[in-house]
């Protein structure tokens, strides 16, 4: 059975077996009465030193699985609420862009509040912008170096209340990257 939203055909590359086979484990595992955690942590062991980032695959496995049973929708979280990710590759650098960007908000972003100071760090790989906004909505600005002049930009929003917010802030999201 196809889900919406996943790629199949890449989790069952991933893991090295047929999506039946990796839905029939977790029915194993107790399936739909099962929490997100124990189905994760049942799958997790058994595919440990056999498949690459095996902890990413399994996350995304249970998720597939979780969207076909009718537990979640595509973009929802296992609490409930929404997430959506929009990014572009810009040209210039990671850490100017993230200024560039903190310079286009002023109090709001898509009109709701920021609750708090914006908070920036960067690591070796990248720069980030995040805040918190007024309905526990969570915004991550992040800035990753891909080619010599050009960084990959990608502005996340969690937390969001339904699929419907999610669309709304993704289109922001596309519209306001154009700024940048």
């Amino acid at each position: 059975m196809a889900t919406k939203g996943m790629n199949i055909p890449a989790i069952e590359k991933a893991l090295g077996e047929k999506w039946e086979d990796t839905c029939a484990r977790l029915e194993a595992a107790g399936g739909a009465s099962a929490s997100h955690k124990e189905l994760a942590d049942a799958l997790y062991p058994q595919f440990e030193g056999r498949v690459d980032n095996h902890g990413w695959w399994v996350q995304g496995a249970v998720v597939a699985y979780e969207q076909e049973i009718g537990r979640r929708v595509p973009g929802q979280r296992a609490d409930g609420t929404f997430d959506v990710a929009v990014s572009r590759t810009i040209p210039g650098d990671r850490s100017e862009l993230i200024v560039k960007f903190a310079s286009l908000i002023d109090s709001t972003l898509n009109e709701v509040a920021l609750d708090g100071e914006p908070r920036t760090s960067e690591t070796a790989k990248r720069s980030f912008w995040r805040a918190d906004l007024d309905g526990g909505i969570k915004v991550e600005a992040a800035a990753e170096t891909k080619s010599e002049g050009k960084t990959l930009f990608v502005l996340t929003v969690s937390k969001l209340p339904s699929p419907e917010a999610l669309e709304v802030w993704r289109g922001f999201g596309k519209d306001f990257l154009k700024q940048l």
